[in-house]
């Protein structure tokens, strides 16, 4: 144990004396969670649309002003054909292009079929499909108002008024920041663990340090512990803060349990750590260790759901998930951060990360010890 103690004061010297690997580790995780919140917004606050209307009526004029109330919509009026509406849109001047057919009024007073073509741009899925989605809701409630004022006029009784209502469970206003903070803290956090560990004990290597420390009687699990408590705790005291600055700044409060949080991070950091010292041990230098890095990280972000969802990927990617600690973790933190779930809800995802903080680490001291025979 006293080993174990010596080794990590050294460890700590080092972090403290080395002002660009402190600023790496606490200084630059802690700015890129107060910005990328705010920059990967979820949010489509505007969109650019443009009518072209072959009618001219009473009816498609009054829908055309009724985006003009719409705070999302920048109308850019109705152009005169089509092929301008689509160098528009070429020109990325133009999101939405809504069409009204010639005699669409007349249709609709003698209860003919018609409709009105909506085209968007779908360079931006997401956009796209937003914004197809709130020009049919504005379409749709004209069109409910305008079918309830005619059968008034016509002497038909109108139907008694159908009131829905929605709630949105564990996110009530549908605010983007509630996934995306918790979501890059925990990118934050992966990156700690594994990232600069990672290129820790490489550099050792490639100063020649870990050649002295072979020669020593330390045994190479104390040795490897001896490393990775000190970034456990930086890892551990920079998840804290986060919490912290995700109640402070962006108001977003654990809904379960703190301790139990808490308790299943300090298991993935072991994971990460496990991985990163693997990672290093059959790393020849730094670069070599950067794009292994790299590579299983782009694999492990866009694979955990935090951009979309898991429940839509095709079964090779599934079965990929498997292997992949983050997508384990991000539903421990969708869980208790939002929906506030006790362990049970989350014991299958904390049983997991257990069985790979044992096997990443054992496999780490195993190829430690081949490589430094």
């Amino acid at each position: 144990m006293r080993t174990i103690l010596i080794l990590i004061k050294k460890e700590f010297l080092q972090v403290f004396r080395n002002p660009l690997l402190l600023s790496i580790l606490i200084v630059a995780p802690m700015v890129q969670f107060m910005i990328f919140p705010f920059c990967a917004d979820y949010e489509i606050k505007v969109l650019d649309i443009a009518f072209i209307d072959h009618d001219r009526s009473n009816i498609s004029q009054e829908i055309i002003h009724s985006f003009d109330a719409s705070d999302i919509f920048v109308t850019h009026g109705i152009l005169s054909n089509k092929k301008e509406a689509n160098e528009m849109m070429k020109h990325d001047k133009v999101d939405i292009i809504v069409e009204f057919p010639a005699h669409f009024e007349r249709s609709l007073m003698n209860g003919a079929s018609t409709r009105i073509a909506i085209t968007a741009n779908a360079i931006n899925t997401t956009k796209a499909g937003i914004g197809v989605g709130y020009t049919q809701e504005i379409i749709g409630g004209y069109m409910q108002e305008y079918m309830a004022q005619n059968m008034h006029y016509s002497g038909n009784e109108i139907p008694a008024n159908l009131n829905l209502s929605h709630i949105y469970w564990y996110n009530e206003q549908m605010n983007y920041k509630n996934l995306i903070v918790p979501g890059i803290l925990v990118i934050l956090v992966t990156l700690i663990g594994c990232y600069v560990t990672a290129l820790n004990l490489v550099r050792e290597k490639e100063i020649g340090t870990i050649e002295q420390v072979n020669v020593t009687p330390i045994r190479r699990w104390q040795f490897l512990l001896g490393k990775m408590i000190p970034f456990w705790i930086l890892g551990m005291a920079e998840f804290i803060l986060g919490l912290f600055i995700m109640k402070l700044v962006f108001g977003i409060t654990v809904q379960g349990s703190i301790p139990m949080l808490l308790g299943i991070t300090a298991i993935y950091l072991f994971v990460m750590l496990g991985l990163g010292f693997f990672i290093s041990s059959v790393s020849e230098n730094q670069l070599q260790a950067m794009f292994i890095v790299l590579f299983l990280f782009i694999i492990f972000v866009l694979l955990s759901g935090l951009f979309t969802p898991t429940e839509g990927m095709p079964k090779w990617a599934h079965y990929i998930n498997y292997l992949n600690p983050m997508s384990f973790y991000m539903e421990v933190i969708k869980k208790v951060v939002l929906k506030g779930s006790a362990f049970i809800s989350v014991q299958k995802e904390t049983l997991v990360l257990v069985a790979m903080a044992v096997i990443v680490n054992t496999g780490a001291i195993l190829s430690y010890q081949e490589k430094s025979k």
